[in-house]
């Protein structure tokens, strides 16, 4: 590995996943297998399209079951992965569809990643990335005792409630980064989806400032699927940055949208600290080309050495950001 300083690293899993699509009558109709996700794969993807693989890492346990072209597919993204070899299978999980429904659920046993579970090399990044409960972003946070990065915090939606709300309410503090999507956001305060969809914008607007009465104290960045994304720094004028597809078309699979845009945003506070709407859009176009298809993005490099995704130019998605503006 290189012993250029990693920038952007996440505690968030390497999943292989299996994609099960059934009819309303419940047979299958199509199965894919050994689809690489996980929310930590997907975020740390998202901060490649912006940063160089020196400067961006995950661990991944690798288990006895990993296909060889898993490892071809990451091995062609760069040194950004860093290996733990499993007498175990990999963690996998299954994506199941029934129509528009979707569920979720674990094949085998998770591995749980700490911190104290990085290399050294991943151990300079000034970017940390978490998905879990309130409850265990405490523990994480309690366990950078010599190390301390910017903090990006995703909660997990099943833990958004208002039993976790005091917990949150510790961990907001210490966050340089907190970003709920909008559901979630509301559903701390108790609030279901209907409620949410009927507030609209000036509700998302509402529940951004409730974090900040609750502790934030820098950036509050709520993701709101097709609305784009409400962004706060405190102290500061809220501001919706717009989704980059305007065209439901184009989107397949929201699977990782979120975790992507994640790795898009700490990229560009790394690049742009003091621009938050700049970073959000490069998060926005993270997140853009992860919902063309079911599991990741493909990357390719021309003749010229220019890195393509899906066969499209982050740079020129975000300079199409740029001309658009803010909502």
């Amino acid at each position: 590995m290189s012993k250029e300083q990693v920038k952007v690293a996440s505690l968030g899993l390497f999943i292989l996943d299996t994609f099960e699509f059934r009819n309303e009558g419940k047979e299958t109709i199509k199965r894919e297998e050994s689809v690489v996700g996980g929310g930590g794969t997907y975020a740390i993807v998202g901060a490649r399209m912006w940063l160089p693989p020196t400067k961006i890492g995950i661990v991944v346990d690798r288990g006895t079951d990993f296909p060889v072209e898993t490892q071809r597919t990451l091995d062609g993204m760069g040194e950004m992965w860093h290996y733990r070899d499993q007498d175990r299978p990999t963690t996998r999980a299954l994506n199941l569809y029934t129509g528009d429904h979707r569920d979720f659920e674990y094949l085998n046993e998770r591995q749980r990643l700490e911190p104290i579970d990085f290399p050294p090399s991943l151990r300079t990044a000034t970017w940390l990335h978490f998905v879990c409960s309130p409850t265990r972003s405490l523990v994480i946070n309690s366990q950078l005792t010599d190390w301390h990065p910017n903090l990006a915090y995703e909660p997990i939606p099943d833990r958004c409630t208002p039993a976790e709300l005091p917990s949150l309410r510790n961990i907001l503090p210490h966050l340089a980064v907190f970003s709920p999507n909008h559901e979630e956001a509301w559903a701390f305060f108790g609030k279901g989806q209907d409620e949410v969809k009927e507030m609209g914008k000036k509700g998302i607007e509402e529940v951004a400032m409730k974090f900040f009465e609750e502790g934030a104290e820098k950036d509050v960045v709520i993701r709101s699927g097709a609305l784009g994304a409400y962004v706060v720094r405190k102290g500061q004028t809220g501001i919706w940055v717009p989704a980059y597809h305007t065209d439901a078309t184009k989107v397949i699979d929201v699977t990782g949208a979120g975790n992507s845009f994640m790795g898009g945003l700490m990229a560009g506070l790394e690049l742009h600290p003091d621009n938050l709407v700049l970073a959000t859009q490069m998060a926005a176009v993270s997140a853009s080309f992860i919902i063309e298809q079911y599991g990741l993005a493909t990357l390719s490099t021309t003749t010229d050495g220019i890195e393509l995704w899906n066969g499209a130019s982050p740079i020129e998605r975000l300079e199409e950001m740029k001309k658009r503006g803010t909502a």
